[in-house]
């Protein structure tokens, strides 16, 4: 019998542990991994390949603030390691999706959300690795209900197709995401990944998704192409595409068993 799916959160996000690049990523890279300082202000910052990113005002403890809306937590003073447990222990986010009522979720970074700001296609296909690497272990004790979905190095073609199948057949996750913003200064998602990848390498990519039944939505107009009707994997922007790719997500999850999406 496959899990009843009726409520599915398809824009969550985890909160990436302080020492999860230390841990998972190659170490060859260790050293250039992405890491948290403090400004002269006293407000926490990312760095990534020695670039402080994010807003310097307010930093990034408020990335974990939950009910900060409601009055619930100053997201201006916390910190980042004080953010919403279930985001760092899968454990501790359960007993909150079945608060809300939440049947299953798939999962975005937090930080990892910065990953186009990194310019060496290397760091950047190590830090995915190593991001992807944690996400499926967040995942695993909870297959039926938490979905990761991988992220790719789009700074390079070859390692994103790379990085896609190992996803896939080593992580076993359905789903990639591409971040509306440029990649290593090259375009940005709503101008087409061909102005990203390049016109070769976006046309490799494509080919590669379509060869392996793939569905993916990529149009700033809201129409999916290439949508065979069974799919093993989804590739989605994390931008204006968010509606339809929620809905898409929800019906694939509540459709009979002969979806793969249906885990049964």
């Amino acid at each position: 019998m496959g899990c009843a799916y009726n409520v599915i959160d398809a824009d969550g996000h985890i909160l990436e542990p302080l020492d999860l690049w230390e841990k998972y990523i190659d170490p060859a890279f260790r050293d250039r991994a992405p890491r948290i300082v403090k400004g002269d202000n006293g407000k926490e910052r990312l760095v990534i390949e020695e670039q402080v990113v994010g807003d310097g005002q307010r930093g990034i403890g408020r990335i974990g603030a939950v009910g900060a809306r409601q009055g619930v937590v100053e997201a201006d003073t916390m910190a980042y390691k004080d953010g919403k447990p279930g985001g760092f222990d899968p454990h501790k986010r359960i007993p909150d999706m079945d608060a809300d009522g939440i049947d299953a979720a798939f999962l975005y970074p937090s930080l990892g959300l910065f990953s186009g700001a990194i310019h060496d296609p290397k760091l950047a296909a190590a830090t995915c690795r190593a991001y992807n690497r944690w996400l499926a272990d967040y995942c695993k004790p909870y297959p039926d209900r938490l979905f990761g979905v991988a992220m790719l190095p789009l700074q390079d073609v070859d390692l994103t197709i790379k990085e896609m199948t190992f996803a896939r057949k080593e992580l076993g996750m359905r789903g990639g995401f591409i971040r509306p913003n440029p990649y290593n200064e090259k375009g940005d998602s709503s101008s087409g990944l061909r102005a990203i990848l390049g016109c070769s390498g976006g046309s490799r990519f494509f080919n590669r998704l379509s060869r392996r039944g793939k569905q993916w939505h990529a149009d700033r107009r809201r129409r999916p192409f290439r949508r065979p009707r069974r799919t093993p994997h989804h590739l989605a922007y994390d931008g204006d595409d968010a509606g339809m790719h929620e809905c898409d997500l929800g019906r694939r999850l509540r459709t009979p068993s002969e979806d793969p999406y249906r885990l049964s």
